[in-house]
């Protein structure tokens, strides 16, 4: 197997996919693409549960992880996609207002 630098996963459970994260992960995979970024995958998840650890069920979706430093985004629609490329997959920074968690390390 291809070794890759970052692994993103986008959350495709029930309420996710009901705010279009299936549009997001194609638009991830397309732009990625189109920028030469072949270090990168793209990935469906099943449902994450972010969306169950707060009152209001679907705040947090669509939902993403990039791993492996462990980064999870809330909130990520077809509009914020470059922006998490730019940032965080060609820089290396944090979008830091989609940010809902990282994990320590």
């Amino acid at each position: 197997m291809k070794p890759y630098r970052l692994h993103i996963f986008v959350c495709e459970g029930k309420r996710c996919s009901a705010k279009g994260s299936e549009a997001v992960r194609e638009a991830f995979k397309e732009r990625l693409k189109a920028a030469g970024l072949k270090d990168v995958k793209v990935s469906k998840s099943g449902c994450l549960k972010v969306c169950k650890e707060t009152p209001v069920e679907a705040e947090f979706c669509p939902a993403v992880v990039i791993y492996p430093q462990g980064v999870w985004y809330k909130n990520v629609t077809l509009g914020t996609v470059d922006e998490i490329i730019e940032t965080h997959v060609k820089k290396g920074g944090i979008v830091e207002r989609l940010l809902l968690f990282r994990l320590p390390g």
